[in-house]
């Protein structure tokens, strides 16, 4: 579990802001409604997002360079904290999931790939017999 730094948050603040933002862009998905046949649909991702629970979004940075987001879900398999960080020296997401009121990581995976990133979180989230997106 990697450890949480408050100092450098302050000062690349900004950085830290563009990392989260990317982050839940990938998340989400698509957040623009279709029309299909007169009928507005929202993307599979946004979908599955929604049913996680999300709240309580922060900013997060880690003593060894990553940046990232920290917030809480109430899903079907996970309820509790995820941290997702990115790794600018490799160039892929960590995750780890946490219990809600202690720092006990509960499952963790390094090096995903951003194509994969929902996916993963959704597995452990949410359920695995929804479709992928």
């Amino acid at each position: 579990m990697k450890k949480l730094s408050a100092e450098k948050l302050v000062n690349n603040i900004d950085v830290c802001k563009q990392t989260a933002e990317y982050i839940l862009t990938l998340l989400k998905g698509s957040t623009a409604p279709k029309t299909v046949n007169g009928t507005t649909c929202i993307s599979e991702k946004l979908r599955q997002f929604w049913t996680w629970g999300a709240k309580s979004f922060m900013l997060i940075y880690s003593t060894d360079g990553c940046y990232g987001l920290q917030f809480k879900v109430t899903g079907l398999k996970h309820r509790g904290r995820v941290r997702v960080y990115y790794n600018p020296a490799s160039d892929y997401f960590d995750v780890e999931l946490l219990r809600d009121r202690k720092d006990a990581l509960v499952w963790g995976c390094e090096d995903v790939d951003f194509e994969q990133l929902h996916n993963v979180l959704h597995q452990h989230i949410e359920r695995t017999d929804d479709a992928e997106v």
